[in-house]
C-alpha cells in the first residue's frame, strides 16, 4: 500500500512534469507565431508582386491588341 507521503510526492512530480510540458508548449507556440508573422509578411510581398504583374500584363495587352474598328472609324471621322 502506498502511503500518503509517497502519494503526495508522486502528485508533486506529476505537477512538475505538467508545468515543464506547458513551458515547452508555450515556447513552441511563440516560435510558431513568429514563423506565422514571417509567412504573412512574405505573402503580402507576393500579393503585391502579383498585383504589379497583373497591371503590367494588362498594360501590355492594351499596347499589343490591334485597334478596334470602331476606334479606327472615330479617328478617321475626327481627321
Amino acid at each position: 500500500m502506498i502511503g500518503l507521503e509517497e502519494t503526495l510526492r508522486m502528485a508533486q512530480q506529476e505537477l512538475e512534469d505538467w508545468k515543464s510540458k506547458q513551458i515547452k508548449l508555450e515556447e513552441q507556440l511563440a516560435g510558431i507565431e513568429e514563423e506565422e508573422r514571417g509567412m504573412l509578411s512574405e505573402l503580402e510581398r507576393v500579393e503585391t508582386q502579383i498585383a504589379y504583374y497583373d497591371s503590367l500584363e494588362s498594360d501590355m495587352k492594351k499596347e499589343l491588341e490591334p485597334p478596334k474598328l470602331s476606334g479606327m472609324l472615330s479617328t478617321l471621322r475626327k481627321g
